[in-house]
């Protein structure tokens, strides 16, 4: 006799069922799930649910937001005024920016002779040709408008390199324009500058310009305008001396070729806007 339950069915003295087989057999069985845990099982999905679509919302913002900005970054809304581009030939280039003469270094020329923005201020005053603008109208002068006068053209014109200045290491030289024609006209604003050499090839780049404020300036028969050429008087690196200027009158496409001798050293050529008179700007 083992103690264990006869396989015959027999207890251990063999007189019928063993009274312990029921509790060593008791059928197989399962413990019930807690209370609400499918509930808050289905709460916490639908929580990741909703994380995961804010998250995909906010990210969705994000690159919306950086696609706007990049947008705005792309595109200028620059309203500086456009003065008469100088357009030109294949080896002419009109003057953009220009350092301050005799007070700031120059900034770089550019390269093609599109319409440039210009760095000064126009205003609506217009000045009189050879009339100083808080005086008397001189010699020159008119009392033309520019609403009722045409813009000067390059055939009714007449360049001249006129006098000069210098200073503190500095050149100035007064570049002229003279109407010669029978009617008034008027000029805004800067010139397209050039030296060329004597077989009319350009000698390094155009002149760059000087931000300075500006008002129109009407040409009577006979009247002129001016502007200012600064350069600097042999310092650092410089360019063969011109033979030649070729200058585009504001608004014009044409361009005047007349005898003067310009030296750009130390990568300094600036042109001022025009004014009344002969004397450059400021006058003088």
């Amino acid at each position: 006799m083992t103690g264990f339950p006869d396989p015959q069915g027999g207890g251990p003295d063999g007189d019928g069922a063993d009274p312990v087989e029921p509790l060593l057999r008791q059928p197989p069985g399962y413990l019930d799930a807690p209370p609400s845990a499918f509930a808050q099982i289905r709460r916490r999905a639908a929580r990741r649910r909703r994380a995961r679509a804010a998250g995909g919302g906010l990210a969705a913002a994000v690159v919306l937001t950086g696609s706007v900005y990049l947008v705005g970054t792309l595109h200028s809304r620059g309203t500086d005024e456009v003065v008469g581009p100088p357009a030109g030939d294949s080896s002419t280039t009109a003057a953009s920016s220009v350092p301050t003469p005799r007070r700031t270094p120059p900034s770089s020329a550019p390269s093609t002779p599109a319409a440039r923005r210009t760095t000064g201020t126009p205003s609506s005053t217009p000045t009189e040709a050879g009339t100083p603008t808080t005086g008397t109208p001189t010699r020159g002068g008119s009392t033309g408008h520019p609403a009722t006068t045409p813009m000067c053209a390059t055939s009714q014109l007449t360049a001249t390199l006129g006098g000069g200045d210098a200073g503190a290491g500095s050149l100035f030289r007064y570049l002229v324009l003279v109407n010669h024609g029978s009617t008034s006209c008027h000029l805004t604003g800067y010139p397209g500058l050039s030296m060329l050499d004597a077989k009319g090839r350009q000698i390094g780049a155009p002149a760059d310009r000087q931000p300075m404020d500006y008002t129109p300036v009407v040409l009577r028969p006979g009247g002129s305008a001016s502007d200012t050429i600064h350069t600097v008087n042999q310092q650092g690196t410089c360019l063969p001396a011109s033979a030649r200027l070729r200058i585009y009158p504001p608004g014009n496409t044409a361009s005047l070729d007349f005898t003067g001798s310009v030296t750009n050293c130390d990568d300094l050529f600036t042109v001022t806007p025009f004014v009344a008179g002969s004397t450059g700007n400021p006058p003088s």
